[in-house]
């Protein structure tokens, strides 16, 4: 669809007229948006937009792009054929980018001017812009099945023809929503392995997990609104939004991970990952107080420890948890057996562990909130 996301500072009116702090975004920089969600407070009728998004140039160190690039196939070393090699050099080039710090974006949504938070050494800005309601009608795109957007872009000079856009969901207080872990759960990817990893990753097309696209495409047509949360990196965004598209998955947020080709192989442990997806997650909850959530997951990234942890922490608000099986035994024990305390074995009917998406075929009005 379109891209976007962000945290919790929310932008002041004097901050509304980009004028003064206005930066050109340079002939070889990019500004990319990540897709985001609004939420919205009846108290003062307006939307808070989560805005997230990078800016970047090409890297001009010729010489270090290369060796990183070279040392990396060490690793994964990707295949002649079936395009491997091709897919991996421009994977790879995602990381190489230059970030660009210190910089204040200009954006318009509807006829209101902000002006973004500084880019950080990341190159990213993440803020919530608040808006009142009236203010975002004619910035609204409504789609044939009811979801509504808000579109926004980059102002930029009147000579500048290029256009970096973004959008923002408008999520109702009340409602369904699935939080979707990605890689072996609804991606194929192997994380156990750390060779199949990097190959999946980097080199091999995006392969989706049998029969999840039409698992979710059948809760989103009941109601349900989607947020994915992975432990890749944020230089991954846009070949996983792509892949999400084209694989049939409903569209949603995307939220990944601060981390480089460097870090890649030193978090052996999980607890980055760990710690991102939980930030992400609990940010998402705390933003929406009235909607139900279900958590889906997998038993080889701790996602059962880390969905049993916010089942207690949120409560009420977690309708169900489902974690995918990826031992090929569908079976409590082949879980880590602190993982099944996490889930609350006395609470079983709060959790599901499944191996094949078949099994989430019985699973009906996953999109209607409990009476």
């Amino acid at each position: 669809m379109w891209g976007l996301r962000s945290n919790s500072s929310s932008m002041s009116r004097s901050e509304r007229n980009p004028k003064s702090r206005k930066q050109t975004v340079h002939e070889k920089e990019t500004v990319l948006f990540y897709r985001g969600y609004g939420y919205y407070s009846p108290a003062g009728d307006c939307w808070h937009l989560r805005v997230h998004g990078r800016v970047y140039g090409p890297n001009r160190k010729f010489l270090s792009s290369r060796a990183m690039i070279f040392i990396l196939s060490r690793y994964v070393r990707p295949e002649r054929e079936n395009g491997q090699h091709e897919r991996f050099l421009k994977r790879a080039q995602l990381f190489l980018h230059e970030n660009r710090s210190g910089k204040s974006i200009p954006v318009m949504i509807g006829e209101q001017a902000f002006s973004l938070p500084d880019t950080t050494e990341h190159g990213h800005f993440e803020t919530t812009l608040t808006m009142p309601a009236s203010d975002l009608e004619g910035a609204t795109v409504t789609l044939p099945d009811g979801r509504r957007f808000v579109r926004f872009s980059v102002e930029l000079p009147e000579d500048d023809g290029r256009v970096f856009a973004g959008d923002v969901e408008l999520l109702s207080p009340t409602g369904v929503s699935v939080i979707s872990d990605v890689d072996d759960t609804i991606k194929v990817t192997n994380t156990a392995d750390r060779g199949e990893l990097l190959r999946n990753t980097f080199a091999r097309e995006f392969q989706a997990v049998d029969g999840m696209p039409a698992i979710y495409r059948r809760w989103a047509d009941e109601g349900c609104s989607f947020h994915y949360v992975s432990a890749s990196p944020w230089p991954l965004y846009e070949p996983l939004d792509q892949w999400l598209t084209t694989d049939g998955f409903p569209a949603g947020s995307l939220h990944l991970r601060y981390v480089g080709l460097r870090e890649l192989s030193s978090d052996k442990q999980g607890e980055g990952s760990f710690r991102s997806k939980r930030a992400s997650i609990e940010q998402i909850l705390r933003a929406f107080p009235g909607r139900y959530f279900i958590l889906c997951g997998d038993a080889g990234e701790r996602d059962a420890e880390l969905y049993g942890q916010i089942g207690q922490t949120f409560g009420n608000q977690i309708r169900h948890i489902f974690i995918r099986q990826v031992s090929g035994r569908h079976n409590p024990d082949g879980l880590d057996q602190r993982e099944i305390e996490h889930l609350d074995p006395g609470r079983s009917d709060r959790w599901t562990i499944f191996e094949s998406s078949e099994e989430l075929g019985s699973v009906s009005s996953v999109g209607k909130p409990p009476e």
